[in-house]
């Protein structure tokens, strides 16, 4: 073993920790089995793609239509802050839009082109606009709910952490969240591979930590995992839904079945999934 660079993990075993494409060796598969979902919620569902929150082309939103007065689900996508796309991920919309939910999904610009505290900025600035807008896009605004799987659990912590009246909106802006499979401490982050598009340096790793910023008040949220994950990931939850009920909030952790890191967002789709079922719950489905 080599020399220690965070907690027990050498450079090799912090790297692998958060590795996917090493540790999900079905990564590309899953992904692939994804496209048939994502062209049928464009096409078979009432939706309006690639709407302009901002001026860059990287902020932009698919929205699938509410019912008037519907809760509103925004999901933020993931890909380590420096890949993917939102059109990768439509599939995780439709049971919510079956169920009558007004769901959106966001993209922001990507790593190394931008800076972390850009894209958590862009996200923010997404969330008021989807709040500004609710009316138009059948939601209610004081029913907006977040979740985001990956770099987007780490940026759906980070909406939580947001003072939304330096933005023209309420503080209780977003009335329930459940990151999944979120990174809420940045320092492994920035000691690890991906800091090379990242190119955090210390402040800001700290600054852009959710660990680091927990809010003065939050909505009931569930920080949630697969079961299956590495135990870099699992840790970063149980720390997070720990802190937060330390300060009294209303956190639960959710550990979702045996599912890999990969596998895991998949568990929308799945109304038995106790993923599904609790973000049905929180928006009183």
């Amino acid at each position: 073993m080599g020399k220690p660079v965070y907690g027990k993990y050498d450079q090799e075993s912090l790297d692998l920790e958060y590795d996917m494409k090493r540790r999900c060796p079905h990564f590309a598969e899953t992904f692939a089995s994804f496209e048939s979902l994502n062209a049928r919620m464009a096409s078979h569902y009432h939706c309006t793609l690639d709407v302009p929150f901002a001026d860059t082309d990287g902020q932009k939103l698919d929205i699938w239509h509410g019912r008037g007065n519907s809760p509103i689900l925004m999901f933020i996508h993931g890909g380590y802050w420096r890949a993917f796309d939102k059109a990768m991920f439509r599939y995780v919309a439709e049971r919510f839009v079956e169920a009558g939910v007004a769901v959106v999904l966001n993209n922001y610009d990507l790593c190394p082109s931008v800076s972390m505290t850009e894209i958590v900025r862009q996200n923010r600035a997404a969330l008021a606009w989807i709040y500004k807008n609710a009316g138009m896009i059948g939601g209610d605004p004081g029913r907006i709910h977040v979740t985001g799987h990956s770099a987007g659990g780490h940026l759906t912590a980070m909406l939580l952490a947001t003072d939304w009246e330096n933005y023209g909106l309420p503080c209780d802006a977003v009335n329930g969240a459940v990151p999944l499979s979120g990174l809420f401490d940045l320092e492994p982050i920035r000691l690890s591979y991906l800091n090379a598009d990242l190119r955090m340096s210390e402040e800001e790793a700290r600054l852009q930590s959710p660990m680091q910023n927990l809010p003065d008040r939050m909505p009931p949220t569930v920080v949630a995992v697969g079961g299956g994950e590495t135990d870099e990931f699992r840790r970063q939850s149980r720390i997070y839904a720990d802190a937060c009920r330390k300060k009294g909030f209303e956190v639960s952790y959710l550990e979702v079945g045996n599912c890999d890191h990969v596998m895991v967002s998949g568990e929308y789709r799945n109304l038995a999934s106790p993923l599904a079922s609790v973000l049905m719950s929180q928006m009183g489905i």
